[in-house]
């Protein structure tokens, strides 16, 4: 590096450092945590932050929102469609920007090549295609939390009903009861393993295949709030408030990861890679960092800002990251080192929104 690129990576540094008051200094390499992109309360800090640029850097990490943001999804960068839940509505964003309302439902999961749409509302479970036309509809007390998986012709859904854990078949048949204490945060599929789910139940985390057959049970002493395979199977993110626990294939613990302090919110793989998306809460502000669960040292800031952040997900192809920035009322979509903000979300999406089903699907 030139010596005039050093003082810029000083500057940053400090900067970094003093985005808020803490009781001990945190351990951050600011060349790895910035070196992509560093959004700091809204503005992204592009230039060369010479004494001048530290001045407009300390101004801007106050405000709330990216600077210059679309007034409107005129597009959705990455491809693919994404599911979205806005308060009882769910609707299709087409790569285009066009939305597809598919009616009023409380929650909603992609089938695994985005071919349907598992999809819950009072006592009933309901399965639909893209253009909302109902397929099938299954009478069940309080359903929740769907989630699909399998191949184009032989597919499971997993769902909350009641507070226990049911499967049923992708045509609505075979419905049957896999755990009574196993509901509530939804269960993950294992991508390695035909028809096997990981869920939690009674103070541990169990992978069982849906014929009822226990794999293996690891105690684990955090509540989950949700859990992530990769899509290679290997990990298994478990996270909590405080911290998240990767489980390998064989339930082993291999990595713990905290964020010092900060409130674990959300987070998701990428896809094809072991890279973890991670967003906390800390001292106001909220933080979205991506790590590398084979070399944790190797995190990186990608996104800062004050008040909340809400859902986070990858484009199919894993290039693009996109969170919810609730405060700022836009959404943000992270590409490399480039960042792109949509405003007025609440305007398209009444009610708020939250990423129902997850970004689907390559290709499409």
């Amino acid at each position: 590096m030139t010596e005039a690129e050093d003082r810029v990576w000083e500057v940053v540094r400090r900067a970094y450092e003093e985005r808020t008051p803490a009781p001990a200094p945190r351990r951050v390499n600011a060349r790895l945590a910035v070196a992509a992109l560093v959004i700091a309360a809204g503005a992204v800090v592009a230039a060369a932050l010479s004494p001048p640029g530290h001045a407009v850097f300390e101004r801007v990490r106050k405000a709330v929102g990216v600077e210059h943001a679309a007034p409107a999804l005129f597009s959705l960068p990455g491809g693919g469609r994404l599911l979205v839940r806005s308060g009882d509505q769910v609707s299709i964003v087409e790569p285009d920007g066009a939305k597809r309302a598919l009616g009023t439902y409380t929650d909603a999961a992609w089938s695994p090549h985005g071919l349907y749409i598992a999809a819950t509302k009072a006592n009933e479970l309901v399965a639909l295609d893209p253009e909302g036309n109902v397929r099938w509809t299954l009478a069940r007390r309080d359903p929740s939390s769907p989630t699909w998986s399998g191949t184009r012709t032989d597919t499971r859904i997993a769902y909350d009903s009641n507070g226990a854990l049911r499967v049923v078949a992708g045509d609505g048949t075979g419905d049957r009861l896999l755990d009574r204490y196993g509901g509530g945060d939804p269960p993950a599929w294992d991508p390695a393993r035909h028809f096997t789910l990981a869920y939690y139940s009674g103070g541990a985390i169990l992978l069982r295949e849906v014929t009822g057959k226990i794999l293996w049970r690891r105690a684990i002493s955090v509540l989950p709030t949700s859990l992530a395979w990769s899509s290679d199977g290997r990990y298994l993110a478990v996270f909590s408030a405080t911290r998240i626990v990767v489980l390998d294939g064989s339930g082993h613990v291999r990595r713990t990861i905290s964020m010092l302090g900060a409130t674990l919110l959300t987070g998701a793989f990428a896809p094809g890679t072991h890279r973890l998306a991670v967003s906390v809460r800390l001292h106001g502000r909220s933080e979205l960092h991506v790590v590398d669960v084979d070399r944790p040292g190797r995190g990186r800031l990608e996104l800062a800002g004050p008040g909340a952040f809400g859902d986070v997900a990858w484009s199919p192809a894993g290039t693009t990251l996109l969170v919810n920035w609730l405060t700022a009322n836009q959404w943000v979509f992270v590409t490399g080192t480039h960042a792109h903000a949509v405003g007025n979300i609440r305007a398209q999406f009444p009610g708020g929104t939250m990423f129902a089903g997850g970004w689907c699907c390559p290709g499409s």
